[in-house]
């Protein structure tokens, strides 16, 4: 009887020991794995509305502008808009959207020689079309910065 209860007990662990092992689970995805484009987006998209100075790929640009910059008025310039040597400089800077719209409540004057410039200026940028910047791939609000010195210094 103790032979058959060996056999039995050795048939059972040899039975055993030939079962298939069960396959691993698979690992699960690394937390690193890439995100998606509309992710990378949204992300790329926050840090540019805090920062709209940041180091974009592709800067927003003017497409149109319509009506031009700077256009000599009915009446001619307001009185010294032109110094005497013939020269006037205006820099000024604005946020431009995702959609190419300038936001105007972050219009900003950087330099001008007459304050006519500068509000001519911030008059027609509402108007213009523009192209939003771009920042790996994706649309962002990104700073435009419009300069213009019409007129050269007279030589002697």
């Amino acid at each position: 009887m103790i032979n058959r209860f060996s056999a039995a007990i050795a048939a059972l662990l040899l039975a055993a020991c030939a079962v298939p092992k069960p396959e691993p689970a698979p690992a699960p995805e690394p937390v690193s794995a890439p995100l998606a484009n509309s992710d990378l987006c949204y992300l790329v998209q926050a840090e540019a509305a805090k920062h709209p100075d940041l180091n974009v790929d592709r800067a927003p640009d003017v497409v149109k502008y319509d009506p031009a910059p700077l256009q000599r008025p009915k009446g001619g310039y307001p009185r010294n808009v032109i110094r005497r040597d013939g020269t006037t400089k205006v820099k000024v800077s604005v946020v431009v959207d995702t959609v190419g719209k300038a936001d105007m409540s972050t219009f900003a004057v950087v330099e001008t020689t007459h304050p006519w410039l500068s509000d001519n200026l911030k008059g027609l940028i509402p108007k213009w079309t523009f192209t939003p910047a771009y920042k790996s791939g994706c649309r962002v609000a990104g700073l435009w910065v419009f300069t213009a010195a019409p007129g050269a210094p007279k030589k002697r």
